[in-house]
């Protein structure tokens, strides 16, 4: 049978095998080949497999097809060693997958070296030094909390890795949140953590299953202090000179002309069914978040930050996560999050402190996990108890540090900027 061979990403090495027939190649979950990276369309090409011939045509996705290094438009017949290229990811076309030479141990891990060039390593070592300098001349103390816990942060779209010890299941941590914020329960008021984070189920040129996320706290800050830092902190550290604050609101009237806060959901429908892209199969079933989910991913977030680090704020109240509802707009939540060249790069909270309230976000997402076909997470904590002892007004932001790598140095792909990304650890 053939197969398509991914070349590049974190996927380097991985077959995706053909069936005879119809291979529709996309980021659906239904797709033949599932490819769930944003880049790619939902339903991206279609390859037909009649053996001895395999044809490949474009099904008007986003970001194109090539093959050989040539735009896809009609139909291709392909032979064996031809290059794909599917929006960022490459392929080699093979009717038979290679040997995989083994060294003299007996395994197959030939590939030792780094993923990343020196130079990109030694630029890393720099953006840390920079960093770490930045929040010590800020006044922050730099704190370590456990990779490994009993406790995990409940959210709908996060899937962490459990690890079964003396038969008890621990967590290794999404977000260092839950541990600062409990040192901030007992009197710490400014702290800052650069650590390893890990997500299963998220893989792609922005994604790694390990990653390093900088996270902050400091207590008695405005939600226009904290929004204010992390402009100074992204212009100081990629040298952009200014940056911009945009309302949710304002970003979707711009890109679509759409009020996410306003607009009936029956506007929300016209408008999905009115553009031109591929939504999924399911998207009539969706929730009104899942509608903004949507348009946000495929024609809001790749508007932000094209020209200067933009930082969006007010976001729906429907979608606080851990975030305090806004004092003077009831309809948002204290939320922001910052992009550069559409790319996100860090979310903030001016922090929830109602632990009812944490309570009932952490039931409401567990029925939302259990909706679609996730597990339930365990809801009691030591951040629920920390909560209850009075855990101070405060406000958080958590940056991936890889993903501002990507940006200082242009590199296009996570893993060209971690030492060992996941497929070589």
């Amino acid at each position: 049978m053939a197969y398509l061979l991914a070349t590049n990403g974190l996927d380097r090495g991985q077959a995706y095998e053909l069936v005879l027939g119809d291979n529709v190649i996309g980021r659906d979950a239904d797709c033949d080949v599932h490819l769930n990276l944003p880049s790619v369309s939902r339903k991206h090409v279609r390859l037909i497999a009649d053996d001895p011939h395999f044809t490949i045509s474009e099904l008007d996705s986003a970001n194109g097809t090539k093959i050989n290094g040539h735009q896809l438009t009609n139909p291709v017949s392909l032979q064996p060693g031809d290059v794909i290229k599917i929006a960022d990811l490459e392929f080699s076309f093979v009717l038979k997958l290679p040997n995989i030479t083994e060294n003299v141990s007996g395994s197959n891990r030939t590939d030792f070296q780094p993923a990343a060039e020196l130079s990109v390593l030694q630029r890393r070592s720099e953006l840390l030094a920079q960093v770490r300098a930045f929040f010590c001349d800020h006044g922050f103390d730099e704190v370590e909390t456990p990779a490994l816990s009993i406790d995990t942060v409940v959210d709908r779209h996060l899937s962490p890795l459990s690890v079964v010890i003396h038969d008890e299941t621990y967590w290794l941590q999404t977000s260092p949140e839950f541990h600062m914020k409990r040192l901030l329960a007992v009197g710490m008021n400014a702290i800052y953590q650069i650590t390893r984070a890990f997500r299963n189920d998220e893989k792609g040129p922005y994604h790694n299953l390990e990653f390093t996320m900088l996270e902050w706290y400091r207590t008695s800050w405005s939600t226009d202090d904290a929004i204010t830092f992390l402009g100074s902190l992204v212009t100081t550290i990629l040298s952009t000179g200014a940056h911009q604050v945009f309302s949710y609101q304002q970003a979707f009237m711009t890109a679509l002309e759409i009020d996410p806060l306003e607009d009936s959901t029956a506007k929300l429908l016209r408008c999905i069914a009115g553009l031109d892209f591929q939504p999924p199969e399911n998207w009539r079933s969706m929730d009104r978040d899942g509608w903004l989910d949507l348009l946000f991913t495929e024609y809001v977030q790749p508007t932000l930050g094209l020209d200067v680090p933009t930082i969006l704020v007010d976001y729906p109240l429907s979608q606080a996560a851990l975030a305090r509802q806004n004092p003077d707009n009831p309809k948002v939540a204290d939320r922001f999050e910052l992009f550069f060249h559409g790319v996100e790069l860090a979310n903030g909270y001016h922090e929830l402190l109602d632990v009812q309230e944490l309570r009932r976000r952490n039931e409401r997402s567990n029925q939302q996990r259990e909706q679609d076909g996730q597990p339930r997470l365990p809801q009691e904590s030591y951040l629920d108890t920390a909560m209850q002892s009075g855990l101070p007004d405060c406000c958080g932001v958590a940056l991936g540090f890889d993903r501002l790598v990507m940006l200082a140095t242009g590199v296009p792909d996570i893993s060209k900027v971690i030492a060992f990304p996941f497929d070589r650890a």
